[in-house]
């Protein structure tokens, strides 16, 4: 899966740094204390389209490269770019097919997801 950025196609990774980001960015903080469980809110919020959400996915998976989206503004052009062509929840619906092939994350994605993407399948 790759956003584009700059004129530039970059792949987003979903490696146990990403994730361990994902976890920290959408997590709980109380008192100063960050808690984690953003791992638990990433599919609910992919499903609504969180605009937010989705930029910090995809700062936390292009942090690897290092002309990827660091900014605000970088992300404001990747974000832009799609709405512009596909939308945050088709850009979310994306993310889940990217997480359900990687043995790590395959947990992540909820059954009635993946029941609902075979039975499209199907009927392609």
């Amino acid at each position: 899966m790759h956003i584009n950025f700059k004129g530039r196609e970059i792949e987003l990774s979903f490696g146990l740094r990403t994730l361990t980001e994902i976890d920290k960015e959408l997590g709980f903080e109380i008192e100063g204390a960050n808690l984690g469980q953003g791992l638990e809110m990433l599919i609910p919020r992919l499903q609504s389209g969180n605009i937010i959400a989705i930029s910090k996915i995809i700062k936390a998976a292009t942090a690897y490269d290092k002309k990827g989206p660091k900014s605000f503004e970088d992300l404001e052009e990747v974000m832009d770019n799609i709405a512009e062509n596909v939308s945050f929840e088709e850009f979310g619906e994306q993310v889940f097919e990217e997480l359900g092939k990687r043995p790590m994350t395959r947990n992540l994605v909820p059954e009635e997801l993946k029941k609902k993407k075979a039975e499209e399948k199907k009927e392609d």
